[in-house]
Parts: structure tokens; C-alpha cells; sequence
């Protein structure tokens, strides 16, 4: 007779979990991005099968089957840090093109806490249909993300109809996926605006509101120190009583002062966009990015940012409202910054390649190549390197066999030490998010938000830091 092999199991290094007050448990692998509800009668079974140690014998039932279909429980001789690892490095193969596009630096607002210095406008023909070039020379490519960012980037609303439109037209006929978005103060996104660049396929939009009125006009006024808080709420509520398919993200930076006045205007925000599946909010703190008034800015830093993250998604939770950085940035790489990607480039309207859009053409490390007239990019793969692969998993002068933090870290395939490329070469060591400090209460108020209404489906933010 021949002998049956019996499979083993352990439990996942990168799993974490939290107790609920009704007695279930909720899992989370950040491998695989699974996140589940164990339930009261389960929990003291999962529990012992999820120790450090423990071993669980196949074939497996029951929670245990559940536990290894969501990576919880995974058998005894796979190994997990070579899969995260062949994923992360998987991005210099990917047949995926993300960028972040600026039809102009101008802005008709002039935001306390901005750091850009608004010096060119809008992208010449010439570069419009260069950029055109660019995409579609890309003859493997399987999905596009093309951002709009600025500068204001619907003072060129125009140019972004056209491009969207024709960017699309070329997708589609190749069979390729896309998602156009704009991150837009919502000033200039009329029901007019609105028509044409919907329609030609931009459906997903980031747009601030930073408190209630005169809160926001402190901190987001116009150009000329005008009010600008009633017309951008007017554009949300035409976007909400249009039957456009869009999503939207509305954008909240909270400083210290902010943080009492919250509950009020999450009440206001649940009371206008609560009911409409399409609407979610993005609460980011203020920081120190580079303007002329970072000496003055409240910001909150340490403890209390993340305590204060804390606080807001639970108000979120509390009103009903989606949030953007719930489920979806729990997955795989959902914390790592876009400019740690070599398939990510940020074009600025003279043709000039970044890879951070805080940085721009401030730091020479970040210009890091040129879009030609002809369609072709020319980049500096030594400065690409500093952006993309000195991640936290090996950190600036680690040794070879050096072990950094985020190596034995349980939360590393969401983030992989890359949450912001920035950091590594200004900083020690790059911070963690701030949800991985407070990860019991971060995955009891996602369980909280899968029970009232299904996850928001929008774009994550572009970038905390602006």
C-alpha cells in the first residue's frame, strides 16, 4: 500500500486580528489581502490554529478550510517571503502604465498649505500629442491609469476632453482597461465642465473640501482671497443628481484645530452625499510639504496623527460615510506611493518626466527624464533607482544581509517600507502608515463599514502629502 501524505499547516507570518465586541474575531492577511469575520461559536478554534507554532493537520474543514483559502493558515513548506517578494519585483514586467498628468500648473486658488510655485501653464499641442504618442506606443499594454493633477488641471478642461477622449477610443479597440481620474479643486468642474469631460470617459474624481464654510475659505481660498466653499459644493451636488457613473473622493485635510470642528461637518457631508454609493471621503492631516507657510501650519505629527486617524475613520463609520482608505488600501501594495513604481511617471505640461508630484522640479533627483516631441521618453535610470528600488524591505546602506524592520514586519506586503519613497532619502528610516499603529482598531472599523454599505470602489488618493 502506498502511504498518504498528510499536509501541515501554520498560520501566516503576515496575519493580524482583532476581537469584536460581540465575541467574533476579524482576520487579516496583508499577503493576500483577505479579510474576514470569524464568528463567536469559531473563534477559540481559529485562535488556537493561527499561534505562532501551532500546526494543523490536512485535509482541513470547516473555519480551518476558510482560514487557508484566505492565506490565514498556509502549508507548512511554502514560503511566503519568496511569493511577496516575486509580486513587489513583478512591477518591471507589468504590461501596466500609470501616470499623473499636468495640463498646467496655474491654480485660481491659492491653499495656506500648498507648496507648488505655479510657474508654467497650460501643455502646448505639440506636447498634448506627444503624450498621445507616448501611450499608445506601448503595443503590450493591458491597463492605463491616466491621473489629471495640476496646478488646477480643469483650467485646461479642454485639452483634457480631447486626450481622455481619444486615450479612450484607443483602449477600447485594443481591448485594453483603463481609468481616467483628476484630482481637481472643484471650483471649475460646472455642470457644462462636467459634460464634456465625463463623457469622454474621466469618471473618477478627487475634490477637497477642508470643513465648512468659513473653515475651508481659511484654508482654501482663491486666487484674489475670494470665497470658494459654495462653488464647490454646488458642482458636488449636480455631480450627486446627475446619473453619471463616477465615483468620487471628497478630500478632507484636517489640522489640529480641525479635528473639533470634524463631527460637524461629517454631518454635513452624510446629510448631502451619505445615501450615494458613488461618494466617499478621504480624511488626510496637513503637513510640512515644502510652502511658504509650513513654519505656521498646526499639523499633527507621532501619536497624535495616528490617534487622529483613528478618530476620523470612526466618525466616518459613525455617519455612514464610505472610506476611501478602508478595505482597499489593506490589499497587497495598497500603502505603497506610486512613485516607488517604474511603470509610474508624472509628465508636467513642458514634456519634463518626475516621480514624485511633491517634489516636482524641486530636487534634481526627481526629474528624472523628458518626453520627446516624437512620443518616446527618455528617462535617467539612476535617479528611476532612487525612487524604485531602495525600499524599506533593504533601506540607504543597509548591508546585503542586513535585516530592516519592514523585513520581519507582519504588515510589509501592504506598504513593503515604500509608503513614501520621499522618505528614504530625507529621513532614518520611512514611517509606517499610520493605520499599521492602530491595526486592531483600523480592522475592527473596516468589519464595521462591510456591514452597513459594500466598499467604496473609487480611486485611492493620490498622495497624502498634497
Amino acid at each position: 500500500m502506498t502511504a498518504v501524505e498528510v499536509e501541515h499547516y501554520i498560520a501566516s507570518k503576515y496575519l493580524s486580528l482583532s476581537h469584536l465586541d460581540d465575541g467574533s474575531m476579524v482576520v487579516h492577511c496583508s499577503r493576500t489581502g483577505a479579510t474576514g469575520i470569524v464568528e463567536q461559536a469559531n473563534v477559540d478554534t481559529a485562535r488556537k490554529a493561527l499561534r505562532r507554532g501551532a500546526v494543523s493537520e490536512g485535509p482541513l474543514e470547516g473555519i480551518l478550510a476558510d482560514l487557508r483559502d484566505g492565506g490565514f493558515l498556509i502549508p507548512s513548506e511554502y514560503s511566503e517571503d519568496e511569493a511577496v517578494h516575486k509580486k513587489y519585483i513583478g512591477r518591471y514586467t507589468d504590461n501596466a502604465l500609470h501616470l499623473i498628468v499636468m495640463p498646467t500648473e496655474q491654480c485660481n486658488f491659492r491653499c495656506v498649505y500648498c507648496y507648488e510655485k505655479f510657474i508654467r501653464g497650460q501643455m502646448s499641442a505639440e506636447m498634448e500629442d506627444a503624450l498621445v504618442r507616448f501611450v499608445q506606443s506601448h503595443d503590450d499594454l493591458r491597463h492605463l491609469t491616466l491621473s489629471w493633477f495640476g496646478g488646477e488641471p480643469l483650467l485646461a478642461w479642454e485639452l483634457i476632453g480631447r486626450v481622455t477622449g481619444v486615450l479612450r477610443t484607443w483602449c477600447e479597440e485594443r481591448g485594453a482597461t483603463y481609468l481616467f481620474s483628476a484630482t481637481t479643486n472643484g471650483s471649475l468642474l460646472t455642470p457644462e465642465v462636467a459634460e464634456v469631460i465625463v463623457g469622454a470617459g474621466v469618471t473618477n474624481y478627487q475634490i477637497t473640501l477642508d470643513g465648512l464654510h468659513d473653515q475651508h475659505d481659511a484654508h482654501r481660498p482663491g486666487i484674489n482671497g475670494e470665497s470658494t466653499f459654495e462653488t464647490i459644493v454646488g458642482n458636488l451636488r449636480n455631480l450627486r443628481d446627475s446619473n453619471y457613473p463616477l465615483q468620487v473622493a471628497i478630500r478632507h485635510n484636517f489640522d489640529k484645530q480641525g479635528m473639533d470642528s470634524l463631527p460637524d461637518f461629517l454631518t454635513f457631508l452624510a446629510d448631502e452625499f451619505g445615501n450615494d454609493p458613488r461618494f466617499a471621503v478621504e480624511l488626510e492631516a496637513v503637513g510640512r510639504w515644502g510652502g511658504a507657510n509650513d513654519d505656521a501650519l498646526p499639523v499633527l505629527e507621532g501619536k497624535s496623527l495616528a490617534q487622529a486617524h483613528v478618530k476620523g475613520r470612526e466618525l466616518l463609520s459613525q455617519y455612514g460615510l464610505h472610506d476611501v482608505m478602508g478595505v482597499s488600501a489593506f490589499q497587497p501594495d495598497g500603502f505603497v506611493c506610486y512613485a516607488a513604481n517604474p511603470r509610474s511617471f508624472v509628465i508636467g505640461p513642458d514634456g519634463s518626466v518626475y516621480k514624485c508630484t511633491v517634489e516636482l522640479d524641486y530636487h534634481d533627483r526627481n526629474i528624472v527624464g523628458k518626453l520627446e516631441p516624437d512620443g518616446t521618453m527618455t528617462l535617467d535610470w539612476q535617479k528611476m533607482a532612487l525612487w524604485c528600488e531602495t525600499d524599506g524591505m533593504r533601506g540607504i546602506g543597509y548591508a546585503a544581509d542586513a535585516t530592516s524592520k519592514c523585513q520581519t514586519c507582519y504588515f510589509s506586503p501592504a506598504c513593503h517600507g515604500a509608503i513614501c519613497p520621499k522618505e528614504w532619502m530625507d529621513e532614518p528610516e520611512c514611517q509606517c502608515p499610520p493605520q499599521k499603529h492602530t491595526i486592531g482598531r483600523s480592522l475592527e472599523l473596516i468589519a464595521a463599514e462591510s456591514l452597513f454599505a459594500s466598499p467604496y470602489r473609487g480611486p485611492v488618493a493620490t498622495c497624502p502629502k498634497g
